[in-house]
Formats: C-alpha cells, sequence, structure tokens
C-alpha cells in the first residue's frame, strides 16, 4: 500500500470515530481506497481494535497486492469482533488464492453458520469442499440447503456435483434439473445434466442435454467435450474427432478434450498422431506420486536405469509390460514396479532386472515412465506392435498340479464374464453368467469359471441344464493374483472371456482365447476385425448393436460348433 498515516495529525477522540469511519467508507466506495486507507489509519492510531477499519484495511492491503498484510489486517478484525460473517468470508477468499484450502474451508464454514442466507459464502464453501474431495460433507451440508432454499441455482449445482462423484447420478441429474429449471438459459446447467446422463449410460439423452448446452453457451468448451464422449460412445467417431477438435479451438489447453480426441484416434488406428494427446490423460488423473526424475521420452538411456510403472488395472499391466525388453534394449537396466499381487505373475517377463512392489522404497533411478506411454515413446503403429505370441509363461508346478485337477475329459473352455466393479473401463462391457448359456449348450463342451469375486455369486443361480464348473475356493487364493489362473489356461483348449484382464492374460500366455466386445471397446482392439495387432491368439467378437450380448454369444456358440467340427471331422 501506498498511502501512510500522518503522524503529526491528532488522534480523533472516540466520539469522532464513527463519523470519520463513515466517510472512509464512502471514499472506499467511491473508488478512492487511498484517502480511505488514511482515514483507517487514523481510526486505528485511536482505537486498534476498530473490526471495520481493520477489515477495510485488509481489503485495500489485498486491492494492492500485499496478501500477507491483508490476511494479519483481516484476522485482527475477526478476533476484535468475531460475529461478523463477511470478515469470515472475506478471510477465507484470501486463503483459498493462497491454495490453503483446508484452512479457507473452516473459515467459510463459520461464515456460514453466522450468515446461514448468504448464497455467496454457501458456494465458496460448497467449492472447497469439492476440492477437497470431500463429496459426503458437500452432500451432508447442501441437502437441507436445497429444502429451504428452492431456487437457489448454484446449491443444486454443487449438490449435484457431489452426488455425482459419490456415484450418485439419479439424484445428481435431479438436483442438476433443478438447476436447469431456474436457469434454463445456463449453458453449463445442461451440461451439467449430461454428465449425470453419461454416468447413467443414457447416451442418445446425454448428446441431447450437450447439445442444449452449445445452443445456449456456443463457445462453452466443457459442452463440446462432452458432446465429443456421447458421440465417441456411440461409436459416431468422425462426429466425435470433430466435437473434440472444436472444443481444443475454443479452449487449447483442455486436457479432457485432448485426451478424448487421442481416444478416438487410437480407436480408428491413428495411432501416430493420438500418442501425444494420450500423455495429456495426466490432467485428469493425477499421477501415483511425484517422481524424482525425469520421464523418460526417448532419450538415450546406455549406461542409465529407468523405472517403469504400471498406472491403471492389471490388465493394462499385463498388456503394456511386453515393453520392457524393447527398453533392455535401448542399454538400460530395467526397474519395473507393479502391484505386489501380480509380481510373481510376471516375474518370467523379459527385460526386467528389478522388481519393485508399489509401496516399497524406489531404488536410484535416472529416468521413470509409465507403462501406457511407451507405445508412444517407441511410435507405435499398428504394424510394428511388439506382438511376441507368448511373453508371460504360467509356473511348470502349478501347470501339473491344476492338469490333474481339471482333467483331460471334453472340450474345457474358460469362461470370465465380469470385470472390476470399480474400474472406470467397466461400464457395458460385463455380462451376466448366464449369457453364455448357448456355449454350455454345445455337445462335448465343459465350462470351467475364471471368474474371482465379483460375479463368482452368479455360479449359484445357473440356468436350468448350464453347468459351469468352479475350482475351489483354494483358486487364487494367495497374496499372488492370477498365478493359478496362468496356469489352468495350460490345461484349456479355449478361453472365452468378455473384456477383462482374463483376456490379456490369456493373450499374454499366447493361448487361443476368443474376446466378447461391446459395441465401442477398448481403444486396443480398434474398431473392425476379428483379430489384434497386440495378440496373434485371440479372435475378436464384437457386438453389432450396442448392448446385444444375446446375438453376439449366439454367434460365438455356431463358431464353436465349427470349430469342434474342424476337430472331428465326420462326427
Amino acid at each position: 500500500m501506498t498511502a501512510a498515516s500522518d503522524p503529526d495529525a491528532p488522534a480523533p477522540n472516540e466520539d469522532a470515530v464513527g463519523a470519520l469511519f463513515k466517510s472512509a467508507v464512502s471514499l472506499h466506495q467511491a473508488g478512492q481506497p487511498l484517502e480511505a486507507e488514511h482515514i483507517y489509519r487514523r481510526i486505528l492510531a485511536a482505537n486498534p481494535s476498530h473490526a471495520g477499519a481493520l477489515h477495510l484495511l485488509g481489503l485495500i492491503a489485498f486491492q494492492f497486492g500485499h496478501r500477507k498484510e491483508a490476511l494479519d489486517l483481516i484476522g485482527r478484525a475477526i478476533q476484535s469482533d468475531g460475529g461478523q460473517a463477511v470478515y469470515h468470508a472475506n478471510l477465507g477468499k484470501l486463503l483459498r488464492g493462497d491454495g490453503r484450502i483446508e484452512e479457507a474451508v473452516a473459515v467459510f464454514q463459520t461464515a456460514t453458520a453466522l450468515a446461514p442466507d448468504d448464497r455467496g459464502t454457501r458456494w465458496n464453501l460448497g467449492e472447497g469442499l469439492l476440492q477437497l474431495g470431500r463429496f459426503q460433507e458437500l452432500a451432508e451440508a447442501f441437502q437441507p440447503i436445497v429444502q429451504r432454499d428452492q431456487d437457489d441455482a448454484d446449491a443444486h449445482t454443487l449438490l449435484g456435483a457431489a452426488l455425482l462423484k459419490l456415484e450418485r447420478p439419479e439424484e445428481a441429474l435431479a438436483a442438476f434439473q433443478a438447476t436447469v429449471r431456474l436457469t434454463p438459459e445456463h449453458g453449463p446447467a445442461h451440461a451439467n445434466i449430461a454428465s449425470a446422463l453419461d454416468r447413467l449410460n443414457r447416451l442418445e439423452a446425454c448428446l441431447a442435454a450437450n447439445d442444449e448446452a452449445i445452443r445456449h453457451a456456443p463457445d462453452y468448451a466443457p459442452a463440446h467435450v462432452g458432446r465429443g464422449v456421447g458421440l465417441h460412445a456411440l461409436g459416431r467417431y468422425q462426429e466425435a474427432v470433430a466435437a473434440y477438435e472444436r472444443a481444443i479451438a475454443l479452449d487449447p489447453a483442455n486436457g479432457s478434450a485432448r485426451v478424448g480426441l487421442a481416444g478416438v484416434r487410437l480407436r480408428l488406428g491413428d495411432w501416430i498422431n493420438a500418442w501425444p494427446d494420450f500423455e495429456r490423460r495426466w490432467d485428469a488423473v493425477e499421477m501415483p506420486e511425484a517422481f524424482t526424475q525425469p520421464q523418460w521420452r526417448g532419450e538415450d538411456l546406455a549406461g542409465s536405469t529407468i523405472l517403469l510403472h504400471a498406472e491403471q488395472g492389471a490388465g493394462d499391466t499385463i498388456q503394456f509390460c511386453r515393453y520392457a525388453p524393447l527398453v533392455a534394449g535401448r542399454g538400460a537396466r530395467v526397474l519395473l514396479r507393479a502391484p505386489r499381487r501380480i509380481i510373481r505373475l510376471l516375474s518370467a517377463l523379459e527385460g526386467v532386472d528389478q522388481w519393485v512392489a508399489e509401496g516399497d522404497p524406489l531404488p536410484p533411478y535416472d529416468y521413470h515412465c509409465p507403462l501406457m506411454s511407451l507405445p508412444g515413446v517407441f511410435a507405435t503403429t499398428l504394424q510394428t506392435v511388439p506382438a511376441k505370441l507368448a511373453y508371460l509363461k504360467p509356473e511348470p508346478e502349478q501347470v501339473r498340479r491344476w492338469s490333474e485337477r481339471i482333467g483331460d475329459d471334453g472340450f474345457r473352455i474358460g469362461i470370465a464374464w465380469q470385470g472390476d466393479p470399480n474400474s472406470p473401463s467397466e461400464r457395458g462391457r460385463s455380462v451376466p453368467v448366464a449369457a453364455f448359456a448357448p456355449l454350455a449348450a454345445v455337445p462335448g463342451v465343459r465350462l470351467i469359471s475364471l471368474q474371482k469375486g465379483p460375479g463368482t455369486e452368479q455360479l449359484g443361480s445357473l440356468p436350468a441344464g448350464m453347468e459351469v464348473q468352479a475350482l475351489g475356493e483354494d483358486f487364487d487364493s494367495g497374496p499372488d493374483a492370477f498365478v493359478d489362473t496362468a496356469a489352468v489356461m495350460a490345461n484349456l483348449d479355449l478361453v472365452v472371456t468378455v473384456d477383462t484382464s482374463a483376456g490379456a492374460l490369456a493373450g499374454a500366455l499366447g493361448r487361443p482365447v476368443w474376446i466378447a466386445l461391446q459395441r465401442v471397446p477398448h481403444w486396443i482392439w480398434t474398431t473392425t476385425g476379428e483379430t489384434s495387432p497386440w495378440y496373434p491368439s485371440v479372435r475378436l467378437f464384437r457386438q453389432t448393436e450396442r448392448g446385444d450380448w444375446e446375438g453376439l454369444f449366439q454367434r460365438i456358440a455356431e463358431a464353436l460348433k465349427v470349430r469342434l467340427a474342424a476337430n472331428h471331422p465326420g462326427s
């Protein structure tokens, strides 16, 4: 601040303070902060605990960029008179601006308690709770607010955001719809409705809501991103590309738009143009930790140590660990960090010098690289995928043990029907075990469950005439995941699965595997064809209509009959 009090000016007596304060406020409101500051300081010379002068002097300090002084002055105002909600509200804004979100939220809570009907303070509180990830607390705080003040559009918006984060999309949709009723021409409100509809897998309605958002706010980039998401999920790929490109034109730094565009390009096989934007996935998902050394982007590795690390589910780790031998071929010492439970399964992988379990201290290294960034570093195309037939191996002793238990009668098919229900990729890819009934009806076939955890309860209520052999409570029951699964697969004639880690594992082992894919599958399977550039032993079966699993499994059953007839001609 530039103004200062005059040391020679007489201090006002107590009777004059009120008049001085009123005149200072008038100057302040008239856009004359330096003149107001001079009077505030005269007041404080006479009365150092004058809360109003401290508070408003703090706002002037903030106006001129003196944040530390502003915090001190407003803090002193609260010490002098802690019952003024506006003091707490402004202190909270300053704390939030300094990135001190936890402290800001606590102050906003006090301000809200003092002035429960102040919508601005409620909004600041809600935003802070949302930013901190305190979604349940936000929902519980704002449920009574929207009941008491039903025309507060911002409160409905914050409640909807919390409910969506809590995986309560139906309730979130209702909250967002209340916002739209109050602000029907507000584009972002329609985009929020689209987000809830997307979570509910109501894709056509989601697309319509984003279109409505764009109609009201043509330059609102998130609505164009949402439109791209909806079009992408509906398999309207070129339209999705256009939507994402429009979002990027409006907001070049929008990571969600760039990752969405990368996803479409990857599905379409345009990998070279997709890899750079694929790296923007870290805009939306925080890297597991702050690595001390730089990320490898293709630099010379001769004589260096590189830490490769898993970033998503087991299936993705199994899929992309294949790059470790290529990294080793660049002359590096390779460390690979993965979830402890799958290290034993991966331990036969070539090119890895040392395994590191997640949570254990990291050895010294020169570079790090997420596994899913490696295809981009190696400029992988459909023609250059490192597609070795089998880059993982089951343990021979386990293979023998399971061979004795499974036996060799019938045509043995291992099946898996459900992925991790908590995975963001789960939507639309899983089926009930009953979907495999057409395969069970093929003469000579034995279905053997490879399912673990969620989904296994369905084995107790199979359709009449359908049999699926369970492998017992000890199947992969230890701390090491998939070790038994790999050994069982070595004793099967075929694996048939939806797009789960079982499919990735069977492919990595070089075992024959048929994968049933939803209409818009994971990008690694692209959009057409029965074969995969990643796994020579995989055959792909694709939905022709979204959600039509019945027709798809009928086609798989017909293909199975052809396969068996080829094995036993003339039978």
